[in-house]
C-alpha cells in the first residue's frame, strides 16, 4: 500500500506545521506522535530502513485518521492516507485490536455482543455496533414517533477494522431499500456505494415539528461526518430548530477530534480522555450541552461532560 504514496511521502518537507493541530502530540510530546514523525516511519518501512516491531505498530496506530493536520500542511499531503496505508502493510496488531478483530470475525460485532435486527418497510436504518450498544431503544422510539415502520439491519459495518489495517468486505442483506439511513459516519463510509443518508439529512427531508427550548447546544463536528463526508449544515439546522446553537472555537473543517473512534480509544485511553476533556471544558465554559452526530463521539464524550446525541435530541423534542 505504501508504494502508492511514494511521491507523497517524499513531498513532506518536515516543516512541522502539522504539529500545532495534532492533539495526540500535544498530550504525548514525542516526535513519533505527530504527523511528520509518522510519515517518516512510513517511509522507513517502505524503504526497508526500518523493520516492523511493536513500537512501530503502536506509532502508526496512535492516530485517529481525523485529517485535521492536513488543514495545516502547506504541501497538502494526504497524511491520514499515508498512515492508513502503513497500517495495511503491518503484519502485527496491538492486543486491543486483535480482540476487536476476533469479536468481529466471530460475532460480526466488535464488542462481541448480539446484533439487533427488525423487519419493516423499505426505509432501512443500519444500527451498527455502537448505536446498538448505546441507543437501540432511542432509534426504535424515534421511528415510531415519525410513524415509520423502519427496517433495522444489525451487525458491524467493518470500517473500524479497515482503520486498523485489515481488509474486510461486508455485504448488505439483499433486500429492497428505498432509503438507507445511518447515524454512524463509519457505516456511511463503509457503504458509500449505496448512497447512504445521515439521520440529520433524513430528518430534514421530513415535515417534522420540534418543541423549542432555551438551552444552549454546542455542536461537535465528527471528523468522519465532516472532513470525510462533508456534512456540516444539517445537524446545525436541526439544533437551531430546537434550542440555541453554540459553536466550539474550532469548528467545521477545523474541528477538534474528540478521541472517541473506538479503535483509538481502546488502544490509547489516556490520550483519548485528554482530547475529550479539552472539549468538555470548553462546552462547560460556554454553559452548553454537547451534541454529537456519531455514536463513537457520544459513547466517549458522555464520560466527560453533558452530552446528547442528535438521535436523542430529535427523539425527545418531536411534537
Amino acid at each position: 500500500m505504501l508504494e502508492k504514496y511514494h511521491d507523497e511521502m517524499l513531498s513532506c518537507t518536515a516543516c512541522a506545521f502539522c504539529k500545532k493541530s495534532y492533539y495526540v502530540y500535544k498530550f504525548a510530546q514525542k516526535e513519533s506522535d505527530y504527523p511528520k514523525g509518522k510519515v517518516m516511519v512510513c517511509y522507513g518501512l517502505f524503504s526497508k530502513e526500518i523493520e516492523e516491531d511493536m513500537d512501530v505498530v503502536k506509532i502508526l496506530q496512535k492516530c485517529t485518521l481525523c485529517r485535521r493536520c492536513e488543514k495545516d500542511c502547506p504541501s497538502m499531503i494526504k497524511i491520514s492516507d499515508i498512515i492508513w496505508a502503513g497500517r495495511y502493510d503491518l503484519k502485527n496488531l496491538l492486543p486491543e485490536h486483535e480482540k476487536m478483530l476476533q469479536n468481529f470475525e466471530k460475532y460480526n460485532n466488535i464488542f462481541g455482543e448480539k446484533n439487533y435486527e427488525k423487519e419493516g418497510s423499505e426505509i432501512t436504518f443500519f444500527m451498527g455496533c455502537l448505536v446498538s450498544k448505546e441507543m437501540k431503544d432511542v432509534v426504535i422510539s424515534l421511528f415510531d414517533k415519525l410513524g415509520i415502520d423502519v427496517t433495522v439491519i444489525g451487525g458491524c459495518c467493518g470500517y473500524p477494522i479497515e482503520k486498523i489495517g485489515r481488509r474486510v468486505k461486508i455485504k448488505l442483506i439483499e433486500k429492497e431499500m428505498d432509503k438507507l439511513i445511518f447515524s454512524c459516519p463509519n457505516g456511511m463510509l463503509a457503504f458509500k456505494e449505496f448512497k447512504p443518508m445521515h439521520i440529520s439529512q433524513f430528518i430534514l427531508s421530513l415535515d417534522v415539528n420540534f418543541l423549542k427550548n432555551n438551552k444552549n447546544y454546542i455542536y461537535h463536528d465528527s471528523s468522519f461526518l465532516g472532513r470525510y463526508l462533508g456534512i456540516y449544515d444539517e445537524p446545525r439546522e436541526i439544533i437551531k430548530r430546537i434550542g440555541n446553537l453554540v459553536e466550539f472555537e474550532e469548528n467545521r473543517e477545523m474541528a477538534r477530534q474528540c478521541g472517541g473512534e473506538i479503535e483509538f480509544k481502546i488502544a490509547f485511553p489516556q490520550e483519548a480522555g485528554e482530547m475529550a476533556e479539552y472539549l468538555a471544558r470548553e462546552a462547560k465554559k460556554k454553559d452548553a450541552i454537547i451534541v454529537t452526530t456519531s455514536p463513537h463521539c457520544y459513547s466517549h464524550l458522555k464520560e466527560y461532560g453533558d452530552v446528547v446525541d442528535l438521535l436523542q435530541l430529535v427523539e425527545e423534542n418531536i411534537k
